[in-house]
């Protein structure tokens, strides 16, 4: 999308950000590659991550990627997915800080509720609010994505988040949720 489509939500917050060496923005047509290679060397789902890098979250140090986050909005709901920090910036508050950032771009896109699937982060998850749900109780949309049908494995963990505030249920942006 180019800097005058309208139709792109608000993000919540401008398009770098500095926490330490750390800057935050929104990927780009041209960050695909280096998305895929972060996502494959670190044994993540890459291969359908070019029809929704327009929804990826990038951390960098000096310019080096070292994190990603994304989100297929899907409606309401919203697939959070591919939350990857290279090992060497591990436990560095990272990881949350990019879900912290997602999360708020997903509620500016019309999210009010977000799922993910997990084969390893499940406490991670959970200590940001997400429950254990059944992968056979999450809206067809999502269990119609690529990572939910084939790229994530049957055995991964399906987490939930947030409610469906009245507003999003008469299909207006959420006020409050998640």
């Amino acid at each position: 999308m180019n800097s005058s489509d309208t139709t792109k939500p608000d993000k919540g917050f401008s398009s770098d950000h500095l926490i330490g060496s750390i800057t935050f923005s929104m990927a780009n047509r041209n960050d695909l590659p280096q998305v895929q290679a972060l996502l494959s060397e670190n044994g993540l789902p890459y291969e359908d991550v070019g029809e929704h890098i327009e929804h990826f979250l990038l951390a960098r140090d000096n310019g080096t990627l070292v994190g990603t986050v994304g989100v297929e909005v899907l409606g309401s709901d919203g697939l959070l997915r591919s939350l990857c920090v290279s090992f060497n910036y591990r436990n560095r508050g990272i990881a949350s800080e990019l879900c912290k950032r997602i999360k708020a771009y997903s509620r500016n896109a019309g999210v009010c509720r977000l799922y993910l699937l997990t084969t390893n982060a499940k406490d991670f998850f959970a200590s940001r609010g997400y429950s254990v749900c059944a992968r056979e109780s999450l809206p067809s949309t999502v269990q119609g994505t690529a990572e939910f049908r084939f790229l994530c494995p049957s055995t991964a963990v399906c987490m939930a988040k947030g409610e469906i505030p009245d507003t999003c249920a008469a299909g207006t942006r959420p006020s409050k949720g998640f």
